[in-house]
């Protein structure tokens, strides 16, 4: 609890300064956790309802629907690196994260630590992924490595922080404009403030 207590105390540019920092060190563990503690200073900037219930034009879950999802994706993460298989398709929906916005918060803070105590040796262990393509059809498989599924979680949960950022805008909360922002376009901001 004292680990959410100081999150909530953060401002999201603080908290997006530390992730452009640990991105420069190029590991997807900093990254994916840097990810999660931007989602959860976002959140703090809505009250319970906007987090639980609060719909805008446009979108059709609640930002704590968008949260339960990307921690789903964690989840889905750690526990394919201990069983050797992930499969983010299969997702509990309507849990105490998506609903309660201190288990969530509290619930990213814990998924951020376990991120960044993933071994370096499993960053470059193969895994497989399975996935649907189409409602209809069986799972596939495929043959990934546990670094590009630390990426691909990473870029989903900026995915997402962007929609929530959106959404929370058009509720009257204001997000910091950096958050939900891809590391590309972080980058291409720069070159083009410092080509001025």
């Amino acid at each position: 609890m004292a680990l959410f207590a100081r999150m909530a105390n953060l401002s999201v540019s603080t908290i997006l300064k530390r992730m452009s920092m640990r991105l420069s060190d190029r590991d997807p563990r900093a990254a994916l956790a840097a990810s999660l503690e931007a989602l959860a200073a976002l959140a703090t900037k809505a009250n319970a309802e906007q987090y639980a219930q609060g719909l805008a034009f446009g979108f059709h879950s609640p930002l704590g629907a968008h949260f339960r999802h990307s921690i789903d994706h964690v989840d889905a993460l750690l526990n394919g690196i201990a069983t050797g298989e992930i499969c983010y398709d299969r997702r509990e929906r309507g849990t105490a994260i998506e609903h309660d916005r201190a288990a969530g918060l509290a619930a990213a803070v814990d998924r951020a630590a376990l991120v960044r105590a993933i071994p370096e040796p499993a960053l470059s262990s193969t895994i497989t992924v399975l996935a649907l393509t189409s409602p209809q059809a069986p799972e596939m498989r495929f043959t990934s490595s546990v670094a590009r599924e630390v990426l691909y979680v990473f870029h989903h949960t900026v995915h997402h922080t962007a929609l929530m950022s959106a959404q929370a805008t058009n509720m009257g909360v204001q997000p910091d404009p950096r958050a939900g922002r891809a590391p590309a376009t972080l980058a291409n901001d720069a070159n083009h403030a410092q080509a001025r």
